[in-house]
């Protein structure tokens, strides 16, 4: 999926003093991990909230929710893992792509 690139902070870049595009597949991969439910006035059941499993000891609720919103949200995902030092590793893109 094509869209306006973002810095970082989620500005829009105007590093080169213009818009530029860019493949957003990992930006809206992001948005989703961190909205809560309802965050999204078109798609209020869409998000995941990762901020809420912080504290949790068992991570297969949190990598379900994750698969969960991504496929609904139209990407087919071929892994979400937890790694050995703690990081989530996902490998799931937008289907007409």
């Amino acid at each position: 999926m094509t869209d306006i690139k973002h810095t970082d902070n989620g500005d829009i870049d105007f590093i080169t003093g213009d818009l530029r595009y860019v493949n957003s597949d990992y930006r809206h991969q992001q948005d989703i991990l961190l909205s809560q439910k309802g965050y999204y006035k078109e798609h209020p059941e869409l998000g995941v909230g990762i901020g809420d499993y912080r504290n949790e000891t068992d991570p297969e609720e949190l990598l379900r929710a994750i698969k969960k919103e991504f496929v609904a949200d139209g990407m087919k995902v071929n892994k979400v893992i937890l790694s050995v030092d703690g990081q989530i590793e996902t490998d799931a893109r937008y289907e007409n792509n």
